[in-house]
């Protein structure tokens, strides 16, 4: 009786209800777009940024190994120059057999690569 005085209808109770479980619902579905929105540009972010790390770096190693550079680090760092025309050998009669007899005897010559003389 106290019901009917008050004005609570339970069709209009739940409905009040469920407009609010509803409301609810849309403003965690909100919250939780926008969260996974900057989750994703951070994301895009990282990935722009690691993407120009790798072209800096693919870049590096491209002057890296570039002939001039090479030659440069040898020539300072190393103390090596290039072979004069005239300091070149070229093997002429049987080849691969003179050069298969030369090689170890070459390397055996070869103060940093000859065995060990202890």
């Amino acid at each position: 009786m106290m019901d009917a005085l008050m004005g609570f209808d339970p069709r209009r109770v739940a409905k009040f209800a469920g407009l609010g479980a509803l409301f609810l619902f849309l403003c965690w579905q909100h919250v939780q777009a926008t969260r996974i929105g900057y989750r994703v540009e951070a994301t895009r972010r990282t990935a722009r940024a690691l993407k120009s790390r790798v072209a800096d770096l693919r870049l590096k190693v491209d002057e890296t190994l570039a002939p001039s550079a090479l030659a440069a680090r040898a020539n300072t760092k190393l103390g090596m120059i290039p072979a004069a025309p005239g300091s070149l050998r070229t093997l002429s009669g049987g080849g691969a057999v003179e050069a298969a007899s030369f090689l170890p005897r070459l390397w055996a010559h070869l103060p940093i690569l000859g065995p060990s003389r202890s």
